[in-house]
């Protein structure tokens, strides 16, 4: 009697979980049967060789009982011995013939964990059969036409292989006895941040700067923002001045993990704070991704109301500083199953993420998605194998050249961060970045001001931002259009510059700016304006031949309009000048119109015509040779200067 309950836990091991008949209690003593016990609780504690010794003992004398070559698959599988657990289960299968169900399903999985995924789709459509010759009509049978569905994709995704290589970053960053993950780079592609698990328990930041051969410098903590606590997953803007990441088990979390903000004043990050119950809930908040300008926050969320038991949500910074309430992203994006650790791109349209509930090779996969013209998500698309495998896939992170990625990998206690070149198709636009200081021309003093951004596109958001007390300002910009750029302070003459990435720009080639503010005295003339003391209106532009304004042009304008506005003793000369394409008398009359178009301009905003002289000179005056298109787009400009009388 002491033997049954053993017994009856194999046996329901062997039906239930392995799933395979109860030919075992037929042909087998008593004595056998305890043999079997005995090797089921060696499997219970992974002593699989011990395990596998005693049943082929009774392997031997019993070959024809199928429920022991599946048993023989389990250790092997156990041990990662696929294909010898390929071979026993198959054997088993053998033996039970056309009542086997369960069966073919294992073989299907251990196809899928050898990578034999043909061979995996095939067993995985066997065990459909199995179940309709068998009658089933329920949940059971839809699930193995869902495993059907989605075998028939990874043997498409694994029959057409990306290059992949991936690179461990180095003993700077990767330690034999921590685990090492979410990796994040600066826009300048010099400083990694990352976390690392010390002792198996404690959670901390760490930050490892690139040297001039391309290794890590040994990492070190980040100050400021470690605590005795746990800190993990963060996520930062690109100037590097907002961090948020995830706090579990705190004393003032309003649920398990909570997302926490810290910002950096000056040389130090203040003391983390709670994101409060807008973002946060009694559920779990956790894996964020900013946006590089911070507007944005996506993140995971187990809360109610979703559609699985993960899903991502965003939410957006309002202009206080505060977060709006979180948005799920919809059916479109989560699934029924685990969507997690996003990653929003430095393009600002192309969403990463992992999922268990989007066909793939299995476990969690990452895909990628876009928000299309209408502002509506695009299907996700899986990333491929073999980046993407049988296992879990997590986080991941790509640089600002939309072809570095990094990531981490690993297994228990050995988990490392990697980098490898993301293939063509899985990559979003490439971006670049501007960073910019703010000084008073006559002090060198840094100056507040509060910088415009527009993209120069139909429906161009424009962003509004102030530089820090230290008159900085970074920001990224996706290529693939063109910005104006102005920056102004009341008392100072405005600067406008315009950015040209419509064509082919990386990274490497950010802008990086020292603006000198020119305070508006009489006689003042900026260090960028002509020889009579003109400035040129850079983000000013025509219809080609025509006086008639294109619609971003009223954003700089508006600024000259302010400007005038806060100087009214001051008055203004519009002046407009052309290439030399054409005859003279054309290029002069059109240059007339165009200055007085802004003139118009200017009226319509409230300004007195008699504040605005306008004037046009033609080809008269170029600023650069109109032998190149460079030159010539150069010499098309529109001018304004003070007067001071």
């Amino acid at each position: 009697m002491r033997l049954m309950g053993p017994l009856l836990c194999l046996l329901t091991i062997l039906s239930t979980t392995v799933g395979y008949g109860q030919s075992a209690q037929r042909e087998m003593k008593k004595s056998e049967l305890k043999e079997l016990a005995a090797t089921q609780s060696l499997m219970t504690l992974r002593k699989y060789p011990e395990a596998k010794e005693k049943l082929a003992k009774l392997i031997k004398k019993h070959d024809e009982v199928a429920e022991l070559h599946y048993l023989d698959s389990e250790i092997s599988r156990g041990q990662g011995e696929y294909g010898d657990a390929i071979v026993a289960l198959k054997r088993g299968l053998d033996i039970e013939g056309r009542s086997a169900t369960v069966a073919f399903k294992k073989v299907a999985e251990l196809y899928t964990l050898n990578q034999d995924y043909d061979d995996a789709l095939t067993y995985y459509e066997s065990y459909l059969q199995s179940l309709e010759r068998a009658g089933r009509n329920d949940e059971r049978l839809e699930k193995a036409r869902a495993l059907v569905e989605s075998a028939r994709v990874v043997s498409e995704l694994a029959g057409n292989p990306y290059p992949y290589e991936p690179t461990p970053l180095g003993p700077g960053v990767n330690t034999p006895h921590s685990l090492e993950y979410f990796p994040s780079l600066s826009v300048d592609g010099q400083r990694l941040i990352f976390t690392r698990r010390v002792n198996k328990r404690q959670e901390d930041f760490y930050q490892s700067d690139r040297q001039a051969d391309g290794s890590w410098s040994n990492a070190i903590p980040l100050t400021g923002v470690n605590t005795p606590l746990n800190e993990g997953a963060q996520t930062i803007t690109a100037d590097g001045n907002y961090l948020i990441f995830t706090g579990c088990g705190r004393r003032d979390g309003l649920g398990s993990c909570d997302l926490y903000f810290s910002e950096r004043l000056g040389d130090r990050w203040t003391e983390a704070q709670n994101l409060g119950p807008t973002v946060n809930t009694r559920a779990s908040e956790s894996q964020p991704s900013l946006s590089q300008d911070g507007t944005l926050l996506f993140f995971a969320s187990n809360r109610d109301g979703g559609l699985g038991n993960d899903d991502i949500y965003v939410s957006g910074r309002r202009p206080d500083g505060q977060w709006s309430r979180p948005v799920n992203l919809g059916k479109t994006v989560n699934t029924s199953g685990n969507d997690r650790y996003p990653f929003w791109a430095a393009d600002n349209k192309t969403l990463y993420f992992t999922s268990t509930g989007w066909p793939g090779m299995g476990g969690a996969d990452l895909f990628m998605t876009s928000v299309d013209e209408s502002n509506n998500w695009r299907k996700p698309e899986n990333l491929g194998f073999p980046i993407n495998t049988p296992g879990e896939e997590t986080n991941l992170f790509i640089g600002l050249d939309g072809k570095s990625a990094y990531f981490s990998k690993g297994i228990g206690d050995d988990v490392d961060i990697y980098t490898f070149e993301l293939p063509e198709k899985a990559r979003p636009a490439a971006a670049t970045y501007v960073e910019v200081s703010v000084v008073d021309d006559r002090t060198g003093r840094p100056l507040v001001a509060q910088v415009r951004l527009q993209a120069q596109m139909q429906g161009g958001i424009t962003s509004v931002r102030n530089t820090d007390n230290r008159g900085r300002y970074l920001t990224v910009l996706p290529t693939g259009q063109d910005y104006g750029f102005s920056v102004e302070k009341e008392g100072y003459l405005f600067y406008s510059d315009r950015f040209v990435l419509a064509g082919e720009h990386t990274a490497s080639e950010p802008f990086e700016l020292e603006i000198r503010l020119q305070p508006i005295e009489q006689r003042t003339i900026a260090e960028e304006a002509e020889e009579d003391g003109a400035i040129v209106l850079r983000n000013v532009f025509f219809e080609t031949a025509s006086d008639e304004l294109l619609p971003f042009s009223t954003e700089e304008l508006d600024r000259l309009v302010a400007l005038l506005e806060g100087q009214p003793e001051v008055n203004v000369e519009i002046a407009g000048h052309t290439d030399d394409v054409g005859s003279d008398v054309d290029n002069q009359r059109l240059s007339e119109r165009r200055a007085a178009s802004v003139k118009r301009y200017l009226e319509s905003q409230g300004i007195a015509p008699d504040r605005i002289r306008s004037v046009g000179y033609g080809e008269s005056r170029p600023v650069a040779p109109n032998t190149t298109e460079e030159g010539r787009a150069s010499n098309r400009r529109t001018t304004f200067r003070l007067l001071f009388e």
